[in-house]
């Protein structure tokens, strides 16, 4: 008979390391910076940087920290689903672009042979 094993549980997510990888929650961004803003709120970097600029002296933040999801969608009155979806699309985005460079690799180091 095997040994029992511990599993660990967190508050936040409960079962968390019993879940599967595919599974896991794809939100690892909590934050928002000011490309992210210029992505959801489809306005310039530079009016991006003074909306954020905005979020910080409403919140009384320094320059260096950071806007929660949370706040800046209370601020905004953006639903968080439809942040969460920008934030989302911008890591496939990234993913994707790994896969069409390790593609375009693959394809000139084949085509050396």
């Amino acid at each position: 008979m095997p040994a029992p094993t511990t599993r660990f549980r967190s508050k936040e997510l409960p079962f968390f390391s019993t879940l599967h990888h595919a599974t896991k929650p794809f939100f690892k961004q909590w934050y928002i910076n000011a490309l992210d803003v210029t992505r959801i709120m489809s306005v310039t970097y530079a009016e991006a940087r003074q909306v954020v600029s905005a979020l910080r002296s409403f919140y009384g933040k320094e320059k260096g920290e950071i806007i929660t999801v949370d706040e800046f969608c209370a601020f905004t009155r953006i639903s968080k689903s439809f942040v969460r979806m920008h934030l989302v699309s911008k890591v496939m985005e990234g993913e994707l672009k790994k896969q069409v460079c390790k593609a375009r690799v693959a394809f000139v180091v084949g085509n050396l042979h």
